[in-house]
């Protein structure tokens, strides 16, 4: 057992010789990567956009609209919304480069409209016939 304890040592001494000489292969060199600077991809971008939608959903009674506009930095809009005990809330908010602005109303409105009512469908017993003993399957 020492023997072959030696014999490992000694191969790991030679794969260690050969490989951390300064004869095998070739230092890299010795550089500084470029420095990286970050440019915007449209650097003559002006953002600007407007959108608006409205939801007016008879079934689940979600009621709501939004619209907003964006000029460069400049952002304002509104949303609204009928909230579940009826009442609306009305959000109209800007952003004028110097932050986040919000102005919040709620106006009462009328009781919620009631839930659909359920109806549970009807359905009628099933019916069985009474065995026919005359049938081909009973005759021996």
């Amino acid at each position: 057992m020492a023997f072959k304890l030696c014999i490992f040592a000694a191969l790991v001494a030679v794969a260690a010789a050969q490989y951390g000489s300064s004869s095998y292969g070739h230092a890299a060199p010795a550089y500084s990567a470029p420095a990286y600077h970050a440019e915007p991809a449209y650097p003559d971008a002006h953002p600007a956009y407007k959108f608006a939608y409205n939801v007016h959903d008879p079934h689940t009674y979600d009621i709501k609209s939004q619209e907003e506009t964006r000029d460069g930095d400049y952002v304002q809009g509104y949303y609204s919304l009928v909230e579940a005990d009826g009442s609306k809330r009305i959000v109209h908010y800007s952003d004028k480069g110097h932050g986040f602005e919000a102005v919040v109303q709620k106006e009462p409105g009328s009781h919620p409209a009631p839930a659909p009512a359920y109806h549970a469908p009807a359905y009628s017993a099933p019916s069985y016939s009474a065995p026919s003993y005359s049938s081909p399957a009973y005759k021996k």
